[in-house]
């Protein structure tokens, strides 16, 4: 009898990804990269937000220094005595008597004779609440021209930061 030798050919070789393999691959970095991003703006918020809250309090400290021996804040506008004195923290925008926060709105202080006010605009409404309820010795605090109780109470905030940006006012003697 004859011997037959059956050689059989190794199998195909897969080399490299297939088309499912790449596209699952793409995929997966995609929501990695989103993951990344979502995190990175969170992260940058809650650096404005607290930003935002040390420069309040700062101007805050600040005007209250300015009129120590006074006996009077005055009435209107006193900005630009901040700028002029150096009132407004570096991180703050001054262009002359103009002066803007990190959400590009205004910041602008009311003399009301033995009180001042500081106005705080364009308050994205994921940030306002933390910011309103700041704690402070504040006399008054409005939200879009609303007053609040104080101490304002996050929930009361969330009630009112219901614009997509909103205007803090903080009065303080």
């Amino acid at each position: 009898m004859k011997n037959f030798k059956i050689t059989l050919k190794r199998p195909f070789k897969q080399r490299g990804a297939s088309l499912i393999e790449a596209l699952a691959f793409i995929i997966i970095a995609l929501l990695v990269v989103a993951g990344g991003v979502a995190m990175w703006k969170m992260t940058s918020s809650g650096a404005q937000e607290n930003s935002a809250i040390n420069q309040i309090m700062a101007v805050q400290t600040s005007y209250r220094g300015l009129y120590t021996n006074q006996n009077s804040y005055g009435t209107g506008d006193i900005t630009s005595i901040g700028v002029s004195s150096g009132a407004f923290p570096s991180d703050l925008k001054v262009s002359g008597t103009t002066v803007t926060n990190g959400w590009s709105g205004s910041v602008v202080i009311t003399g009301a004779t033995t009180s001042f006010t500081i106005s705080w605009a364009n308050v994205p409404s994921s940030s306002c609440t933390k910011i309103a309820s700041i704690k402070s010795d504040w006399q008054a605090v409005s939200i879009n021209g609303t007053a609040q109780t104080i101490p304002v109470t996050p929930a009361a905030a969330a009630t009112a930061c219901n614009a997509a940006n909103n205007t803090i006012v903080f009065q303080s003697a």
